[in-house]
C-alpha cells in the first residue's frame, strides 16, 4: 500500500517513514503543502498523513483541497494542536483521524492500520489464495498454518496481487505501486523479485499463483473479487439553535442523584483513610466511581469535575494507596464544583455534511430532486455526447458548449445549477479567465467544477487561486464524473442512520440519546455487552459505539470478537473512553477500532466523528459500485 507523508520536520518525517516502511508500506514524503498536493494529484495513495503547520499550504487547507478534488482515501492529521476545537476543524476539513504530537510511532502505525482496514483496498482482514493466507495486520504469510519467510518486497508483491485478483499489472505499474519516488529501479528488478517469489512459493505448490500475461504483465491466477459492501449515506444536517444548554440542564436534573451517589463512594474512601481502614473493596469501588465521574461529569456540564475525577482515579490507581492529604482536597474541590449554581454548557451548531443519492436497484443513481441543469464546456465531441447521454441517468439535464463563446450564449438563456469546464489550453488565457471572473457576479452563482489533466498542476493552481477549488481528472470515467458531480447535491430523503451504543454508564447513554437524534441518527442503547450479538442481528447498525471499561466484558474484548466475525468485521467502531494515555489508545486501535473520542466529549465532536466515518465509507463504496 502507498502512503503519502507531508511533514516539514525532516527528522520526524524520516522516523515515521522508516517505521511505516518497516511494515511493508511504500512511503513518499513531501515537506510542504503544495508539493504534497502535487504528489496527491499525480499518484493514487491509499492514505495521506498530514502535518497541520506546513509551509505554502497548511494541512487544513491541503485536506480541504484533497476532498474537493475527489480524493476518497483516508487522511490522518498529525499535529501538536490538541484542543477539541482544533480537532473539530480538522475533522470538518475532511480528515478521518487526528493524532496529537508527541505520540509513539506505534500509535501512528496502529491508526494507519485502522484507517486502511476501512478503506476500499483493505476491506478483508486476511487475504487468501487456496490454502495460502496473508495477514495485513501482522504482516505474516502462512501456508497450511506454517509461516512462509518472504522479503519485504516479496511480501508487498504478493499482497498487491492478492488485493487486486483480476487486474493485470505491468512492470511500470508495479514500480508505481511498490517503490517510492526516491527509489525506483529498472524493470529487470521486477522480474527478479517475481522469480524469487515464485521460487519461495514452489515448495508449497503455489509457484503458479502469479501468472505471466505475455506482452502485458502479471496477474493473480484464478481468484474472485470481493463483493462491494452496502452503501451508507449520511442525512442532511438539521439546524440546532440553543437546545444544547437546556438538554444538559435536563440531564443534570435526571442524573444528579446517581452522580452524588458516586461522590458518596469517594467520601467513604476518605472516611476509611481517616480511620486507617481503606479495604480493597472500598478501594476498588472508589476507583470505579472516580472513573465514571471522569467520563460523565463533562457530559453534565461540569468539565472541571471530569478533570478532578481523572486526577482522583490516577491517584487511586497508583501502586501505593493514596494518603488522606492527597485525596481529601481533591474530593472537597469536587464537592465545590458540583455545588456550583449553573451547569456549564454552550449551544453548538451541527456540522455541515454532504449527502449522496443511493444506487437504485438497477445500479443507477436515483435523482435526488428534479433534473439539475448542467452546462458542459468541453471541445471533445465524443466525450460531450457520452456525458450528455449518461447524464440523464444521474438526474442531470446537460447542455453542451464547445467553446467560451457558445458558453456565454448558453448563460444568456439562463443560469445552470452546475458548470463542468474543461479548459482548452491554459487558464492563463484571458478569455477563459474573464469567463470565470464573470461567473463570480452571477446570482445565484453556479457551482463550477474544472475538468483538468492529472499532470496539469498549473491550471489547478490558477483555478484554486481564482476561487474555483473543485477539480476532476479528465481521465476519470464518465460514470464516476457524474457520480462525483451528483455528490455535490443532497438527497431529499436520506435513509436513516442506525447507531448502537454499548456503555454501562446510563449518563453517557442519556447524553448520546439527547444529542444524536437531533442529527437524524436513530440510537439504540445497551448497558450489557453480553447481549450484543442478539442486538446486532436485530437492528443491523451502521456504526457501533463502545465504552472501554465495562463489567464482565470489556469494550476491547467486544471489539476483538467483532473483528473476528466475518459478518461484522467491517462494522465501523467508535470508542468513547476516559482513558487518554497513549498505551490505552494504542490498545484500542490494536483491537480493531476505527476511531475514539475522549470523555467528556462535546456533542459536536462525537457527531462529527460519526458522520466523517460514515461519509468516508460511503464515498469509497460509491466509487466501488461504478
Amino acid at each position: 500500500m502507498r502512503i503519502l507523508l507531508v511533514e516539514d520536520d525532516t527528522l520526524l518525517a524520516q522516523i515515521v517513514a522508516d517505521h511505516l516502511i518497516s511494515q511493508h508500506y511504500v512511503v513518499d514524503t513531501a515537506t510542504d503543502g503544495l508539493t504534497g498536493f502535487d504528489y496527491a494529484l499525480a499518484v493514487t495513495y491509499d492514505l495521506i498523513v498530514l502535518d497541520v503547520n506546513l509551509p505554502h499550504l497548511n494541512g487544513i487547507q491541503l485536506c480541504q483541497q484533497l476532498r474537493q478534488n475527489s480524493y476518497t482515501g483516508s487522511i490522518l492529521l498529525l499535529t501538536a494542536k490538541g484542543e477539541s476545537s482544533d480537532k473539530v476543524i480538522g475533522l470538518d476539513a475532511g480528515a478521518d483521524d487526528y493524532v496529537v504530537k508527541p505520540c509513539p510511532v506505534e500509535e501512528i502505525s496502529a491508526r494507519v492500520r485502522a484507517l486502511l482496514r476501512r478503506s476500499n483496498l483493505a476491506g478483508l482482514p486476511t487475504l487468501t489464495w487456496k490454502n495460502l493466507s496473508l495477514n495485513p495486520v501482522t504482516c505474516e504469510v502462512t501456508c497450511d498454518g506454517q509461516p512462509l519467510a518472504l522479503s519485504p518486497k516479496e511480501y508487498s508483491l504478493l499482497e498487491l496481487f492478492l488485493r487486486h485478483p483480476q487486474r493485470v499489472f505491468s512492470s511500470a505499474s508495479i514500480l508505481e505501486n511498490l517503490w517510492s519516488f526516491e527509489d525506483v529501479p529498472g524493470e529487470e528488478t521486477i522480474r527478479s523479485h517475481i522469480k524469487r517469489l515464485r521460487r519461495k512459493l514452489k515448495p508449497s505448490g503455489h509457484d503458479a499463483l502469479i501468472e505471466t500475461v505475455y506482452g502485458m504483465g502479471y496477474r493473480l491466477k484464478q481468484a474472485d473479487a470481493p463483493t462491494p459492501p452496502a452503501i451508507v449515506s449520511p442525512p442532511k444536517s438539521q439546524a440546532i439553535e440553543d437546545k444544547a444548554r437546556q438538554a444538559v440542564i435536563g440531564l443534570w436534573s435526571q442524573f444528579k442523584q446517581p452522580t452524588l451517589e458516586r461522590l458518596a463512594v469517594l467520601d467513604q474512601a476518605v472516611l476509611a483513610l481517616e480511620a486507617q481502614a481503606l479495604s480493597p473493596t472500598i478501594h476498588h469501588a472508589s476507583i470505579h466511581a472516580a472513573h465514571k465521574l471522569a467520563g460523565s461529569l463533562g457530559m453534565l456540564g461540569f468539565p472541571a469535575g471530569s478533570q478532578l475525577g481523572r486526577e482522583i482515579e490516577h491517584l487511586l490507581l497508583a501502586p501505593t494507596p493514596p494518603t488522606l492529604a492527597q485525596l481529601k482536597p481533591l474530593i472537597r474541590r469536587l464537592h465545590e464544583v458540583l455545588e456550583a449554581p449553573e451547569v456549564q454548557s454552550r449551544p453548538m451548531q451541527p456540522p455541515q455534511f454532504e449527502s449522496l443519492s443511493l444506487p437504485a436497484p438497477n445500479g443507477k443513481v436515483q435523482p435526488a430532486i428534479a433534473k439539475l441543469k448542467l452546462l458542459l464546456i468541453a471541445p471533445n465531441p465524443a466525450f460531450t455526447q457520452q456525458l450528455q447521454q449518461k447524464g440523464q441517468d444521474f438526474g442531470f439535464q446537460v447542455t453542451v458548449a464547445h467553446d467560451i463563446t457558445a458558453a456565454r450564449c448558453c448563460l444568456a438563456l439562463g443560469l445552470p445549477d452546475l458548470i463542468l469546464f474543461a479548459p482548452i489550453a491554459s487558464l492563463a488565457d484571458s478569455s477563459e479567465l474573464e469567463f470565470l471572473d464573470a461567473l463570480q457576479g452571477q446570482t445565484p452563482q453556479p457551482v463550477v467544477v474544472l475538468l483538468t489533466k492529472p499532470s496539469d498542476f498549473a491550471n489547478r493552481l490558477t483555478g484554486m487561486r481564482r476561487g474555483y477549488d473543485r477539480f476532476i481528472s479528465q481521465s476519470t470515467p464518465v460514470d464516476k464524473i457524474l457520480m462525483q458531480l451528483r455528490a455535490l447535491y443532497p438527497s431529499p430523503s436520506p435513509p436513516s442512520i442506525n447507531v448502537l451504543a454499548v456503555d454501562d454508564d446510563p449518563i453517557i447513554l442519556a447524553q448520546l440519546a439527547q444529542c444524536l437524534p437531533a442529527w437524524g441518527i436513530q440510537l439504540t442503547t445497551s448497558t450489557n455487552p453480553a447481549t450484543l450479538w442478539q442486538t446486532l442481528e436485530t437492528i443491523q447498525p451502521d456504526l457501533l459505539i463502545l465504552d472501554v471499561t465495562m463489567p464482565t466484558l470489556s469494550g476491547i474484548e467486544v471489539c476483538q470478537l467483532i473483528r473476528s466475525d466475518n459478518t461484522w468485521n467491517n462494522l465501523p467502531i467508535l470508542f468513547l473512553t476516559s482513558w487518554c494515555e497513549p498505551e490505552a489508545i494504542l490498545q484500542i486501535y490494536q483491537a480493531g477500532a476505527d476511531d475514539y473520542v475522549s470523555k467528556p466529549f462535546t456533542d459536536l465532536e462525537v457527531v462529527t466523528r460519526i458522520f466523517n466515518r460514515l461519509a468516508r465509507n460511503r464515498s469509497t463504496n460509491l466509487v466501488q459500485a461504478v
